[in-house]
């Protein structure tokens, strides 16, 4: 390599890590790189070389560095082959190491890479010429024999390399296709690639079949298309391991399975939207659009008016039911404030005579003036909510405002907000011109008036800036707020997602100890408490996992507390000095001052609680404490700024009661000292609505331990006004558990119990599908019927009676098989919080509890062959059934983005360093927070200083550096083992 070449390489490694690190965008990375490569000109394979030699990503697969391969990719910088050598070399080299495992990324980036190659053949039609194909074949040579010298048809390969040989033979078979298609080879390949195919491609089929059928044989069949196979093998001889011991006629058997027309019914898309909005909201835009853009192929005026009907319809069905208020509220807020948001993406692809406003007006027609005059069914809900949609609507200039009197029919209440339409960099702006703005916003989230969205996005980036500029002051009074309206929460996530809030919180918390300094620590345990209680708030109301959270390792103090925090444990020396000197100044001195606090942080005294509580029970039991002296110095955690440790505190007792048997004179001491922290003798406004933030948390495992207790005693009087308080304080939950109510009603089901019950439901669904009534309400549904079903039966049973159903309605007439194949499509691909991989399909390193549909479905298809030689119109449904589910779950190449741990330490890491040095680095959009040639604190508007010779610095500090990636939630209603 060159001196010229060594500078300019680099430069290009500097270039990538510094836009990995800020997260730039795809078009402002895409501008960077024409500068780039005008400043600093490489070869593309050096390019490559050195974009896949970054430490930034080899650990995790950050989808931001895969959509920059692609962008490279598609301004031609590089080339497919370039990228196929690139990730050959390293791979060879580590599986010439027995000891060495195939890449820090487990094979996974390798494989995701590889499905980047694949998008650009299917979508982009590359490549386009003769010796563009062939440069690809070259390099697709060596990684046939890689495969033929590592597999040699009777050894076993790692998961991993089995992972990336499956992602290989989809870019090879995408691309032979393409190569057949167009007809690039005319049938006469080169003598010397033909030569290296023919050696080396039947042993990479013969790895394939055994766990792809299918894409071995398409392999093979296009094999033979592009004359790569010698005229004398004709069959694959039999010796090279090909589909020996291999049913052949089981392996183009779903190729042969005709299809039926697809129908996008209106009960298939009423299902999914309720399956969307039951529990947390899992409307990511990713996915709503990649759904709606499957189902509908293009057909825009329909899309519009099925999806506008189908939100009325969920809405509708949640008042008949009854649901909660809180559920109709999100309903109506999805309509209001979403809805909007997601018709003017589409609005774009909408040309005259097609307008938004006449695909609402068929909608409306389609849900009828019934639904919207009978005040007696829905209370004037419904009504109300056409109103708001439609201002919302005009809000967001998809509809004239004069068009809304001829749309209602009638004259309208209301007018659209004085405020105009809201727009997210404005807000924030504001927010760090008057941080008291931040309230007046949290409020307005509440509002029905189509500008929710750009203040949830505002939020957002305000709560992320804050926390990389460590403005905790600010923060306390977000977090405070937000923690004592659950409801707005659930708002917010129909915009967002729990951890693009949580991580960046649970992060500044890891990191606390690193930057408070101060003299008086009241405000230091108040501001570090309000935080710590909104993440609990949330993972409480949404019933969130551990790694919904967005961090991972296990010294993260958050993580320790949630399985920790209600244990009492043996303490180091240092832990139990600290634990002494609290003892002391809850029992034994006037209070607690700042120089107990000034010695123990905030993250050591909410691991200690726990411990405190059950040492102190123990000296009051052993008579070396006094019962009023115990509830006096308890009670000194009621403290505003000490509060939200009483989490903890009340964990410990929720545990301890658990634990009780009917000889338990602890209770004399438990109940009276409980009694006095679940309610107070007297407390301030804001205490007591802290007070119930916190109860709002521990409440229900708590009144489940006093249940227990009340049952082994049955005469104690002292339970009962226990369980009163805490009832009073206990919080809806927003998650998909059903309610024993409804759990006992679907068991009772006569013939069957929960399955007869959901084949009912899609009885139901289908006639009124095909009542052939436009203005027919929709029937009462709610999606936590079949998760409920799945979780109790198992995926394989409810699979097997949604089959049934199918099979016993295409028997009738009456019924149409693609209506009711639409609808049981519908249920399956409908997001489920209780497997990640139906929210986010790179999420594949979460813990999967539990067989999914769509898995149970997979496997059904797998054996399809099998079952058609007993029952083949069943193995047909089958097929067909799981054709659709693939093609409704299509996924486009642009994902949210996937940051790692140490990606987002380190990008808070660079914040503070910008802060502390004051230079041309990396500041927040538009946002609160870090201060640029300066202290940093405080939450100051960033300003970037121009630099002429500095135009990639300039763009990579345009990049806002959000800290996104997907949660995941689980069924359980659990809270801290309970």
């Amino acid at each position: 390599m060159s001196s010229q070449e060594a500078i300019a390489t680099k430069q290009w490694e500097e270039f990538f890590k510094e836009n990995l690190r800020a997260r730039a965008d795809f078009r402002l990375f895409k501008d960077a790189t024409v500068v780039q490569d005008t400043r600093f000109p490489l070869d593309r394979q050096l390019i490559v070389d050195t974009l896949m030699k970054s430490n930034l990503f080899v650990r995790t697969v950050d989808p931001r560095f895969t959509g920059y391969v692609e962008v490279l990719l598609k301004t031609g910088k590089i080339r497919i082959e370039n990228v196929l050598n690139s990730i050959l070399a390293p791979l060879e080299a580590s599986l010439s190491n027995p000891n060495q495992i195939i890449s820090k990324s487990g094979g996974a980036l390798e494989v995701a890479v590889i499905r980047v190659l694949t998008d650009e053949v299917s979508e982009n039609g590359n490549p386009k010429t003769r010796l563009a194909s062939v440069s690809i074949m070259k390099a697709l040579v060596p990684w046939l024999s890689m495969f033929q010298r590592t597999y040699d048809g009777s050894n076993s390969l790692a998961q991993s390399l089995l992972d990336i040989g499956d992602a290989l033979g989809q870019f090879i078979a995408t691309f032979f296709n393409s190569l057949a298609l167009r007809g690039i080879m005319g049938g006469n390949p080169p003598k010397g690639i033909k030569t290296s195919f023919v050696r080396y491609l039947p042993p990479f089929i013969s790895l394939l079949s055994q766990s792809n059928v299918q894409l071995a044989t398409t392999l093979d069949y296009l094999q033979k298309q592009l004359s790569l196979q010698d005229e004398a093998d004709v069959e694959l001889p039999s010796n090279n391991g090909v589909f020996e011991g291999v049913d052949v006629s089981a392996l183009s058997y779903q190729e042969r399975v005709p299809d039926t027309p697809f129908i996008a019914t209106r009960a298939g898309l009423y299902v999914y939207t309720n399956g969307m909005l039951t529990g947390r909201p899992l409307t990511d835009d990713a996915a709503t659009f990649d759904f709606l853009n499957a189902r509908y192929n293009g057909d825009i005026a329909t899309l519009t008016i099925d999806l506008i009907t189908a939100s009325f319809d969920a809405l509708q069905n949640s008042i008949n039911r009854p649901e909660p208020e809180q559920s109709i509220t999100l309903l109506r807020s999805f309509l209001v404030n979403k809805l909007p948001t997601i018709l003017n993406y589409y609005s774009a692809m909408m040309f005259e005579p097609l307008t938004v406003e006449a695909c609402i007006t068929q909608a409306l027609e389609r849900i009828g003036a019934a639904a919207f005059s009978s005040f007696t069914q829905t209370f004037g809900v419904l009504p109300e909510a056409r109103q708001d949609f439609l201002f919302a609507c005009a809000l967001h200039q998809l509809i004239p405002e004069q068009s809304i009197e001829r749309l209602l029919g009638d004259v309208p209440m209301q007018n659209l907000p004085e405020c105009g339409r809201h727009v997210k960099a404005n807000l924030v702006a504001q927010c760090a011109a008057n941080p008291g703005r931040i309230q007046d916003l949290i409020g307005d989230l509440e509002n029905m008036d189509g500008n929710v969205g750009e203040i949830v996005g505002a939020m957002v980036e305000i709560i992320q800036s804050l926390c990389a500029s460590k403005d905790s002051m600010t923060l306390k009074s977000i977090c405070s707020t937000l923690s004592q309206k659950p409801q707005t929460l659930d708002v917010m996530m129909l915009f967002t997602q729990p951890v693009t809030l949580l991580q960046p919180l649970c992060l500044l918390l890891d990191q606390w100890q690193d930057h408070e300094d101060q003299g008086e620590q009241h405000p230091v345990y108040d501001e570090f408490g309000s935080v710590f209680l909104l993440i609990l708030v949330m993972r409480y109301h949404f019933d969130l996992q551990d790694y919904d959270l967005g961090i991972s390792t296990s010294k993260s103090f958050v993580l320790q507390y949630l399985r920790n925090s209600c244990v009492s444990r043996d303490l180091s020396d240092d832990e139990n000095e600290l634990l002494g000197n609290w003892i002391k100044g809850l029992f034994l001195t006037e209070g607690i001052g700042d120089e107990l606090m000034s010695t123990c942080s905030p993250k050591d005294f909410h691991l200690l609680v726990a411990t405190l509580f059950d040492q102190s029970l123990r000296a009051c039991q052993a008579g070396k404490l006094g019962l009023d002296a115990l509830k006096g110095g308890f009670e000194l955690l009621l403290e505003p700024f000490l509060l939200p440790t009483l989490i903890s505190g009340l964990g410990w007792f929720t545990r301890r009661l658990w634990e009780t048997d009917k000889d338990a004179p602890e209770l004399n001491i438990l109940l009276p000292v409980l009694q006095a922290l679940v309610k107070p003798p007297s407390m301030s406004g804001e205490s007591a609505a802290l007070h119930a933030a916190v109860l709002s948390v521990i409440s229900r495992p708590l009144q489940r331990s006093l249940v227990h207790v009340q049952k082994l005693h049955p005469r104690r009087a002292d339970t009962e006004p226990l369980l009163a308080i805490l009832k009073r304080n206990v919080q809806l939950q927003c998650h998909v558990a059903s309610s024993h109510t409804e759990l006992e009603t679907w068991s009772s089901t006569p013939g069957g119990g929960v399955l007869i019950a959901l084949r009912h439901t899609l009885q139901s669904l289908t006639q009124w599908n095909n009542s052939g009534s436009l203005d027919a309400p929709p029937p009462s549904y709610t999606h936590r019927l079949l998760l409920a079903s799945v979780r109790m039966l198992g995926a394989k049973a409810v699979l097997t009676a949604l089959i049934d159903e199918i099979m016993e309605q295409a028997n009738l007439a009456s019924n149409p098989l693609d209506v009711i194949l639409d609808i049981v499509t519908s249920l399956i691909a409908a997001p489920n919080a209780a497997d990640p991989s139906s929210i986010e399909p790179l999420a594949t390193s979460y813990p999967k509890h539990q067989l999914s549909l769509r898995d149970a479905l997979q496997a059904e298809y797998n054996e399809a062959h099998r079952l058609s030689k007993t029952d083949n119109p069943r193995a047909e449904i089958v097929v067909r059934l799981c054709r659709r589910v693939t093609a409704q779950l299509a996924r486009s190449n642009q994902h949210a983005n996937i940051v790692s741990d140490a990606d987002a330490n380190q990008m808070m890491l660079d914040l503070d360093n910008a802060a502390a040095v004051g230079g041309n680095v990396v500041g927040v959009v538009s946002g609160v927070g870090v201060g640029i040639g300066g202290g940093g604190g405080g939450g100051a508007m960033g300003t970037v200083v121009q630099n002429p010779e500095a135009v990639i610095d300039n763009v990579v500090a345009e990049a806002m550096t959000e800290i996104e990636t997907q949660e995941f939630l689980s069924g359980s209603d659990a809270f801290m083992g309970i």
